[in-house]
């Protein structure tokens, strides 16, 4: 029980704007994001020459551009070594998540940061820039569906940049942004309609990798974290309990409570 309280605590959400909040419920939609590699001289070099064991990692939050307003719970990706002259940062990560929030303004920033250790042995990080992952076309309703990879721009500064009044949408056109040249994130990005029998375990707005311990879901196998596709999600339609279900297809997840009895 220790456990699970401590989980849920360390998950507290930043709930959205309320002016966006007031606005009309509408069904959620669960996206599956792959983020795979980081391409270009991403790191100054004034933070390779100052640091040590230089490693770099990634940072997602949601965004709401028409409020300038953050909200949810920022996600990290694990850290990855960094090699000299920089080259490419492989991550292979996934996070999935759910949200009613149908709006182009509704965005994800992708955060690159660099840490090392400082000559007295301290840890030190750094923000080498930031991207616009665009969740949602222009047009509301209509979720990205297409699967193929896609190159994520990024800008010099951090996200607290997208706070500033000047920024107006399309922050990517804004003469005050500034491209950081040859450098790019690969990325897929796309519906994932097997969240959707989980949503009452996972709330709404919360990016989660498939690595991360949610309780009433069994683990994912495997290093990168990847959760299938299929339905495996107990409470789908089928004649055999979800707990049995479960138990003899070896499948990822269980509903909170159904197996335990509680």
């Amino acid at each position: 029980m220790n456990d699970w309280h401590r989980i849920f605590t360390q998950n507290v959400l930043v709930p959205p704007h309320p002016q966006r909040a007031r606005q009309p419920v509408k069904e959620s939609t669960a996206f599956q994001c792959v983020l795979k590699w980081l391409d270009g001289p991403i790191i100054r070099q004034g933070v390779l020459e100052a640091l040590s064991e230089v490693e770099c990692h990634l940072r997602v939050s949601f965004f709401d551009v028409t409020y300038r307003h953050f909200f949810g719970r920022t996600w990290k990706t694990t850290v990855k070594p960094t090699k000299r002259p920089p080259s490419r940062i492989v991550f292979n990560e996934p996070l999935y998540f759910h949200t009613s929030l149908n709006h182009p303004h509704i965005v994800a920033v992708v955060e690159v940061v660099a840490e090392g250790k400082k000559r007295d042995g301290t840890l030190q990080t750094s923000s080498c820039g930031f991207g616009i992952l665009r969740i949602f076309s222009n047009q509301p309703n209509s979720p990205t569906s297409a699967s193929q990879d896609k190159r994520l721009r990024l800008y010099h500064g951090t996200p607290r940049a997208l706070l500033h009044p000047l920024l107006q949408d399309p922050a990517e056109q804004n003469k005050h942004m500034t491209l950081i040249e040859n450098c790019s994130l690969q990325y897929t990005l796309k519906p994932h309609p097997a969240l959707e029998p989980a949503f009452h375990l996972l709330p709404e707005n919360l990016l989660v990798s498939g690595l991360q311990q949610i309780p009433g879901l069994l683990p994912a196998h495997g290093e990168s974290g990847m959760w299938p596709t299929g339905r495996w999600w107990p409470g789908d339609p089928g004649t055999a309990p979800a707990c049995g279900r479960a138990q003899r297809s070896g499948l990822r997840a269980e509903a909170a409570g159904r197996c335990t009895g509680t």
